[in-house]
């Protein structure tokens, strides 16, 4: 075994991605967050032969639900917290199994293959690494991979991604720097959503989005028929 285990954090689903709310109501955010889950789980479960085990983090009963049907190990949140607050419940956990290497898997990307976590869990295998996947837009990180998994603390968020490499280096780490595609963008803003349809993946969330700006443009499209009407 890699001695690596992926580590999954999951915002609420009733919470998630409201700065998608100028393109998606309430209710469509809700399920683009639970198919994104889904997505991210099934890439991970495909890669699951470089992997020890893997971790979800949250307070949400769907998503701890959904993550129990992937086989994950859940640890619950006793309240919902951001990205970084939920790491130190899996770096405790992962503390009992020796240390192992973790790598951090956010939801939002559901592109994710198979093949991208097994790339990554080869640049894990020396005693001491951080592997890192930069964020195209502000600078975040999109992957985050550290061996032994409290090597240095959790940093995620705009910016993160030279201050994860600055720790590395701190710890006398030259940081592995991954340039893969797929990997590049997330879901986080209107214009990202875009972009991913473009990838044309086989996945849940390509199928889910296509669908509800295929229904938004027959609304559209039937409301301006009607203005038209009325006004000959």
């Amino acid at each position: 075994m890699s001695g690596v285990w992926a580590v999954v954090p999951v915002k609420p689903f009733a919470l998630a991605k409201r700065r998608l709310a100028p393109t998606l109501g309430p209710s469509e955010r809700a399920i683009l967050a639970r198919v994104m889950l889904d997505d991210v789980l099934s890439a991970i479960a495909a890669g699951r032969r470089s992997l020890d085990g893997v971790l979800v983090l949250t307070a949400d009963d769907d998503a701890a639900a959904v993550a129990d049907q992937h086989g994950a190990v859940v640890l619950r949140e006793s309240r919902a917290s951001g990205l970084n607050e939920a790491l130190p419940l899996a770096l405790d956990y992962l503390s009992t199994m020796g240390n192992p290497a973790m790598l951090v898997v956010p939801t939002d990307l559901p592109q994710l293959s198979a093949n991208a976590i097994e790339f990554v869990v080869t640049t894990l295998e020396t005693p001491q690494a951080v592997t890192l996947v930069r964020a195209t837009r502000d600078g975040g990180t999109n992957l985050f991979g550290c061996r032994p998994a409290s090597l240095i603390p959790p940093s995620f968020g705009a910016g993160s991604f030279e201050a994860y490499s600055r720790a590395a280096r701190l710890a006398g780490i030259e940081p592995v720097v991954i340039e893969w595609p797929e990997l590049d963008t997330d879901l986080d803003r209107p214009s990202d959503l875009d972009t991913f349809l473009a990838l044309g993946t086989p996945t849940a969330t390509h199928a889910f989005l296509s669908g509800v700006f295929r229904q938004k443009a027959q609304v559209l499209s039937r409301g301006m028929i009607s203005r038209a009407i009325v006004s000959i």
